[in-house]
């Protein structure tokens, strides 16, 4: 059976899909800022809320599986029909194929990172499904093995140590990204569970507490802070973190609001179909063409 959909979840990656589109393309400074605030964290807290528990190593196991054939093998696809459409759409001798294309490949999928260093450009967005797939294997074996209210402690140790790692040197398979994404997942579990348990009826206390979440993530945008995980790009670590998870907070409580209003149903559309729009968004040329066009 299909699992049940909750609309403003996908009004909220509908959002999220967009914005990162728009980012990638979008040479002003003040709106690269607000998007990369929020946008690729807040598909990793969302999958955290409507995720379901993980506390038996059957269901890891499980489930795991699933992650490797539907989203590792799928980003290993893509980056492998990136390269054939770089050699297509550049005319490269196809005696280059194995020799440079097919090598390419082998060192994107190793690395799951875009390393301008190296001249590694054909991951293009699929390091988030790289990194998608080994945050939530790490995720779910800290479920199995600990009570998930301590989980964020953990996750947040493990963040700053790779956050300190990634300084030095970036991980293979980008897994010095992979806990600071598994904390975002924890931070949906508990988002979840605090947003079941809360009192809105209070208005005061929502105002205060939903006004104060919004000033600290406007006030984060105003100082030029923003959160780009895929070059590891954390500015004051922590507070960058922060910033992501209120500015997710925000848009999402915009989604809520958004979903009264039955004006945003293709929202609702592109947030079903988020993974399709990425793997578009992979081939859609940017990486090869149209993206050097932009300042």
């Amino acid at each position: 059976m299909e699992k049940e959909r909750i609309e403003w979840v996908d009004i909220a990656k509908g959002i999220a899909i967009i914005a990162m589109i728009i980012g990638h393309g979008c040479p002003k400074r003040a709106i690269v800022s607000f998007i990369f605030s929020f946008h690729m964290p807040l598909f990793f807290i969302l999958s955290g809320y409507t995720s379901g528990q993980v506390l038996t190593w059957e269901k890891f196991k499980k489930k795991g599986v699933n992650a490797f054939f539907r989203v590792w093998l799928l980003a290993v696809l893509m980056i492998v029909l990136l390269g054939f459409e770089t050699m297509f759409v550049n005319n490269l001798d196809s005696r280059l194929l194995f020799r440079n294309i097919f090598l390419s490949d082998l060192k994107g999928i190793f690395w799951g990172s875009n390393i301008q260093a190296i001249n590694l450009m054909n991951v293009g967005v699929m390091w988030f499904l790289i990194v998608f797939f080994w945050s939530k294997i790490l995720y779910n074996f800290f479920q199995v093995c600990f009570d998930n209210k301590y989980n964020g402690f953990y996750l947040g140790i493990l963040s700053y140590l790779f956050f300190n790692i990634s300084k030095i040197h970036w991980l293979p398979q980008a897994f010095d990204i992979v806990p600071i994404a598994a904390f975002f997942m924890w931070c949906g579990w508990y988002l979840k569970k605090v947003n079941k348990t809360f009192d809105y009826s209070n208005s005061l206390i929502t105002l205060l507490l939903i006004g104060g979440t919004f000033i600290y993530w406007i006030a984060c945008i105003q100082r030029g802070l923003y959160i780009d995980m895929s070059v590891r790009h954390y500015p004051s670590f922590i507070f960058s973190i922060l910033e992501a998870v209120a500015g997710t907070i925000c848009v999402c409580f915009m989604s809520v609001s958004l979903l009264k209003t039955k004006k945003v149903k293709f929202l609702s559309v592109l947030g079903k179909h988020t993974l399709a729009l990425l793997c578009i968004h992979h081939l859609d040329l940017f990486w090869i063409w149209w993206g050097k066009l932009i300042p």
